[in-house]
């Protein structure tokens, strides 16, 4: 079994975990068509959940899908069931429920992420997990992510967007993580990680979920019931905290049915 091959050694020990060749040719392919398909979805604040973003050329191009696995058929089985499911209950030390999922497209000018935990950003149970799928090769100019090791067990400070201050970021050391197409890189909500913006002229997409134990509950309807209200409220964020560095709006169109 795959679950049997984990480095949990490396997890423990760093709170990260990356897995290359998660995804063989041939089924990274079907996945990055899902990805275009659901890009192209239109959005609706009380269902699928897309955002734009202006970037620095003034050009308004789609930075995220959210709330997907109700319209896309393929996808609700790859992040509910299976390998990545079995993945996650390992990792977590029993059974995983998914909480969130989103994908990030990163267009070319497309901006990046402020230090941060996930944990301010969960509300409803103890902890989480996040896997990041590379849709596309993960790199330094299209804006990989860096991270933290060996500081996962507790929360850091936060500033008023829920982001870690500037003064205690730049005392961190941070280490960029590009990964190949197909890859996977595990995470733990207290890992604080960060992104910069895409500085080449291709396109970075990642899938984004994230697992809780299900001993917490399953929340996932609720966390997107708390996110739609915030988002009526008008909060002009993409995420319950403000770490996107970006010019974002939601992409508000006519309601889509099941896919």
């Amino acid at each position: 079994m795959l679950t049997d091959t984990l480095d949990l050694a490396t997890w423990q020990a760093t709170g990260a975990l990356l897995m290359e060749g998660f995804l063989d040719p041939e089924r990274l392919r079907e996945v990055q068509h899902w990805v275009d398909e659901i890009e192209a979805l239109p959005g609706s604040e009380d269902n699928l959940l897309q955002y734009d973003e202006t970037t620095r050329d003034g050009l308004s191009v789609r930075c995220r899908t959210e709330n997907i696995v109700p319209f896309h058929d393929g996808m609700r089985t790859l992040l509910t069931q299976g390998a990545l499911l079995d993945i996650a209950s390992t990792l977590l030390g029993g059974p995983a429920v998914l909480y969130k999922e989103k994908i990030n497209y990163k267009q070319p000018g497309g901006a990046g992420f402020a230090p941060h935990q996930d944990a301010p950003a969960y509300p409803f149970v103890r902890s989480t997990i996040t896997c990041m799928i590379a849709i596309d090769d993960s790199t330094a100019d299209n804006g990989c992510l860096d991270i933290v090791e060996g500081m996962h067990h507790n929360p850091l400070p936060t500033d008023d967007a829920g982001c870690i201050p500037t003064h205690l970021a730049e005392t961190l050391t941070w280490k960029p993580v590009p990964a190949r197409a197909g890859s996977l890189l595990w995470f733990d909500w207290y890992v604080p990680h960060r992104s910069g913006a895409n500085t080449s002229p291709h396109r970075r997409r990642a899938i984004y979920l994230t697992y809780n134990a299900a001993s917490d509950g399953d929340h996932r309807h609720r966390y997107y019931q708390e996110k739609q209200h915030r988002l009526t409220a008008g909060t002009g964020r993409i995420s319950l905290i403000g770490h996107f560095t970006g010019d974002s709006h939601i992409s508000a169109q006519k309601t889509h049915e099941s896919a």
